[in-house]
């Protein structure tokens, strides 16, 4: 090594760190110290320098000259050698401290500029376990929602994995809009975990598989009902399905024939439905909490919001209804929502009971808690909502949403079977609460009402199936609870 050896060395790697691309030269500077390349650029000179220079002076320790002369030409080289080996392993490492963090955020601003979000993407994948909390100016750009959507749009779900980090997310100064903007991104995008799961668990596209890493990370967010009450995770799923609703570009196609929309085989469009998904999601949600006895506020009411802004949007054409190619059940897309989410109400209501009944013998089950208490209030809303929707759904339609809360009441107070789905229900003590809790909450729904709505109720109380025998046992304890009649 010479002088000019080592100039050209130092040319060399100036001219390789000029030529990478900015989002490349943001990352060194900010992985590697530039203390370690002045340090070895300085080491490697004195070596050449001391070897060359005419001292006069012996060699140390009384070493030969020539083995003098080899040592520091080998140690010019090899200090540049181990300092480079050593810069490399600490950007491969890409290890966030206190000292670097605070310029990732030029490193990400200039990953915006260039659309270049790779060494993004490995620098947050290194450190999703370790970081625990970021300046407040590298929060904002961390969660820039350009950032965010092009990361997921890869399939890269480091920004969920980050915020499932319990101690990372607590010290968030604003959390909420964290988890907003995530959440906003995995709703539309098709790599979406949320879209695997519900998927997985509804049928709508053959094809696509629910990982066992997007399983563990469901359970660590939107299944885990800490994680879910911390972030509000709900509120961007029922926001943005508001928004889209409210922008009317679907009332056209969503009020039209609906084959193409619940369809069971191949990929159906409800699969990628905004709405739908995000729908079953806070299904999915609110089903861990009740199968794991939360406590607290699981934002039942968003399925009201959403059943609401549904009704508000549906079109009751008799053509479109009445067609040869359309469900008789759900004939449209809105339709089908409705439907569902009263069924999906009717469902999570069935494992609040179970849940209830922790022992193995159903013997005795516990009173209502909160989440039972919000999915009768909910529910409730939905069927006196619909049951004022003439120029939104058809009557047959209108009564079968009735309906299955009138026969939820009744299956709770005199066929428990039903609700337990298998015969030892019967044994249950203490499913009168719970039957008083739902039709208390109908019969307050339905208090001094309009005379359309209650013309509903009555109708499709009079539509229920006499021949079931908890229909034939309490249709008269029915009619006097929520009409008044004398038995």
């Amino acid at each position: 090594m010479t002088l000019a050896a080592l100039l050209t060395v130092f040319s060399i790697t100036w001219a390789i760190l000029s030529a990478a691309r900015p989002v490349g030269r943001r990352s060194v500077a900010m992985l590697v110290p530039k203390w370690r390349i002045i340090v070895a650029i300085i080491l490697s000179f004195l070596c050449i320098v001391v070897r060359d220079a005419p001292f006069g002076i012996k060699p140390p320790f009384g070493l030969r000259l020539d083995l003098a002369e080899f040592g520091l030409t080998l140690g010019s080289l090899l200090v540049l050698v181990v300092v480079a080996l050593w810069c490399w392993i600490t950007w491969n490492k890409a290890k966030l401290t206190r000292k670097n963090i605070a310029r990732l955020e030029q490193v990400i601003k200039t990953a915006l500029r260039e659309k270049e979000f790779d060494e993004i993407e490995r620098i947050l994948n290194k450190n999703k376990h370790t970081l625990n909390q970021v300046p407040a100016n590298v929060e904002t750009a961390l969660f820039n929602p350009n950032l965010v959507g092009a990361l997921v749009e890869s399939d890269s779900m480091v920004h969920l994995e980050l915020l499932s980090n319990m101690q990372f997310l607590t010290s968030l100064s604003d959390r909420l809009s964290a988890a907003d903007v995530v959440g906003r991104s995995l709703l539309h995008s098709p790599l979406s975990p949320l879209r695997s799961a519900v998927v997985s668990r509804y049928g709508g596209a053959e094809n696509l598989t629910y990982t066992d890493a997007q399983r563990a990370l469901m359970e660590r967010t939107f299944l885990k009902p800490e994680w879910y009450q911390a972030t509000r995770a709900d509120y961007p799923l029922v926001i943005s399905t508001i928004e889209t609703l409210d922008s009317g570009n679907v009332d056209i196609e969503y009020n039209n024939v609906g084959r193409a929309y619940e369809a069971s085989q191949g990929i159906s469009k409800r699969s990628q439905c905004p709405i739908y998904l995000a729908t079953k999601t806070l299904v999915l949600s609110i089903e861990a909490a009740v199968s794991q006895k939360a406590q607290g506020d699981f934002y039942v009411s968003d399925m009201w919001n959403v059943f609401q802004a549904v009704q508000e949007h549906s079109i009751f054409n008799e053509e479109v209804w009445e067609s040869d190619r359309a469900n008789s059940e759900y004939p449209t897309p809105y339709a089908y929502l409705l439907y569902e989410i009263a069924n999906d109400l009717e469902e999570l209501s069935s494992t609040a009971v179970q849940s209830a009944t922790p022992n193995a013998e159903l013997r005795k089950v516990e009173a209502p808690n909160r989440i039972a208490r919000d999915l009768a209030m909910i529910w409730s809303f939905c069927v006196w909502s619909i049951a004022d929707s003439e120029k939104q759904v058809s009557q047959s339609f209108r009564e079968s949403i009735i309906r299955e809360y009138l026969k939820f009441i009744l299956k709770l107070g005199w066929e428990p079977s039903e609700v337990y789905h298998g015969p030892n229900g019967n044994g249950v003590q203490g499913l009168n609460v719970w039957r008083d809790l739902f039709a208390n909450e109908l019969r307050q729904r339905f208090a001094g009402d309009s005379a359309n709505r209650m013309d509903a109720l009555l109708s499709a109380m009079e539509s229920l199936d006499k021949g079931k025998m908890y229909v034939f046992h309490g249709y008269k304890w029915l009619e006097q609870r929520l009409l008044g009649k004398k038995p």
